[in-house]
C-alpha cells in the first residue's frame, strides 16, 4: 500500500482506494494496488503525484471513452472511404491510432501495473506513441500551413504536403530514436507503482516533454501564420464556400483545428489549478471528436459514403447546415480554385 499525500505524522494515513487484499496470515499482509490515473500525468513536471480525486478520475474515464469511440470512428473512415485526391489524410489516419492506442493504454493501465517487466515495456510503448503523436500533429500543422501558403501564390492545388515516405519517417523514425537513446541511458526508467509511466527521478520525465515542448512551440507557431496568412483568403471567398452567412460555423472549424493540432496541451503546465486540469482532461481528450467532426462529417463526400452503407437517399434526415458545410481541406481546395479564376482573368 502507499501513503496519500500529506506532511508528516499529521493528517497522513494509508491509502486503500484501488487496493484489494492478496494474502494475509498472522505475521503480514500482501496488498495489491491499482490506481487509476489521468493522462494529464503525461505533462508532469515534477515528482510530486497529486493525491487520488474520484470525481476527476471519473471525469477523465468518461472523456476517454468517449475520445476512444470518435477515434475509432475517425479511423474507420479514413480506411474505408474515398477521397478527394488532392487530400492526404496520412498524417491524420496515425494522428488519431497513435493517440487512439495511448488513450487505450493509459485506460487500461490497471491491468498491468502489478507486473514490473510488463508495466515498464508499456512505459516504453507508451512514450513511443505519446511522442509519435505530438509528431503527427506538427506534420499535421505542417501540412496546413504549406496548403494554406500554395493559395497566396496563384497554383492550382496538388496532393496536400509532404509524401508518405518523409511522414513517416519523421513521425515514427523520431520517435524511435527518442525512445532508444532513453531507454538506453537510464534502462530502469520506465514503470512505477502508480501508473506505467516514465520515472521521475533525475528529470527523466524531460524525455517526453522535450520533445512535447518543442512540437507546441512549433504548432503554436505554425497555428498562429496559417491563420494570419488565411484571412484574405477567407475573406474574399464567396458565399457558396466560405458560408460568410454563418459565421459560427467558420469559427467553430477554426477553433476545432486549433484543438486537434494539439495546441491545448499547453495547458498540462498548469495543473496546479483545479479548472485547468478539467480543460485539459476535456479538450485533449476530445482531440478524436473534433477531428471526426472537422474532417470527416463535415466532409460532404463521406457524408455521401456513410448514407451509401446506411442505405439512404442523398438528401433524407440531412441537416441543412450540414448539407451546406464543407470541410476544412474542400475550404481551402475550393478557395484555391476562385483564386486561380482570378488570376487567369484578363486584366
Amino acid at each position: 500500500m502507499e501513503y496519500e499525500n500529506g506532511t508528516e505524522g499529521k493528517g497522513r494515513h494509508w491509502s486503500v482506494n484501488g487496493c484489494s487484499v492478496v494474502f494475509s496470515d498472522e505475521n503480514y499482509t500482501v496488498c495489491s494496488c491499482s490506481h487509476l490515473s489521468t493522462f494529464a500525468l503525461i505533462m508532469q513536471t515534477g515528482e510530486t503525484v497529486s493525491e487520488d480525486n474520484p470525481f476527476l478520475e471519473w471525469v477523465n474515464r468518461m472523456c476517454v471513452i468517449v475520445g476512444l469511440v470518435f477515434f475509432a470512428l475517425a479511423i474507420l473512415t479514413f480506411l474505408l472511404c474515398s477521397w478527394n485526391p488532392k487530400i492526404n489524410n496520412t498524417a491524420r489516419l496515425h494522428l488519431c491510432l497513435c493517440l487512439f492506442l495511448s488513450h487505450l493504454m493509459l485506460l487500461l493501465d490497471y491491468t498491468y501495473l502489478t507486473h514490473k517487466l510488463v508495466c515498464s515495456i508499456m512505459a516504453g510503448l507508451l512514450h513511443f506513441l505519446v511522442v509519435a503523436s505530438f509528431l503527427w500533429m506538427l506534420l499535421e500543422a505542417l501540412q496546413l500551413y504549406l496548403l494554406v501558403q500554395r493559395l497566396s501564390r496563384i497554383q492550382i492545388i496538388q496532393r496536400e504536403g509532404l509524401q508518405k515516405k518523409y511522414l513517416f519517417l519523421i513521425g515514427y523514425g523520431i520517435p524511435l530514436v527518442i525512445v532508444g537513446v532513453s531507454a538506453a541511458v537510464k534502462r530502469d526508467g520506465y514503470g512505477g507503482s502508480k501508473v506505467c509511466w516514465l520515472k521521475p527521478e533525475q528529470y527523466f520525465t524531460w524525455a517526453v516533454l522535450g520533445p512535447v515542448c518543442t512540437v507546441l512551440a512549433l504548432n503554436w507557431i505554425l497555428f498562429c501564420v496559417t491563420i494570419w496568412s488565411l484571412r484574405p483568403t477567407l475573406a474574399n471567398m464567396k458565399s457558396d464556400v466560405s458560408q460568410s452567412k454563418d459565421t459560427r460555423l467558420i469559427i467553430f472549424k477554426i477553433l476545432a483545428q486549433f484543438v486537434i493540432l494539439g495546441c491545448t496541451w499547453v495547458l498540462g503546465f498548469f495543473q496546479s489549478t483545479m479548472v485547468f486540469k478539467y480543460l485539459f482532461i476535456v479538450l485533449n481528450s476530445q482531440q478524436g471528436t473534433f477531428l471526426y467532426i472537422v474532417h470527416c462529417l463535415f466532409n460532404k463526400e463521406v457524408r455521401d459514403e456513410y448514407r451509401k452503407w446506411l442505405g439512404c437517399s442523398s438528401s433524407s434526415s440531412t441537416p441543412d447546415s450540414m448539407k451546406e458545410a464543407p470541410s476544412v481541406s474542400e475550404d481551402l481546395d475550393k478557395a484555391g480554385e476562385e483564386k486561380q479564376k482570378k488570376g487567369t482573368r484578363p486584366g
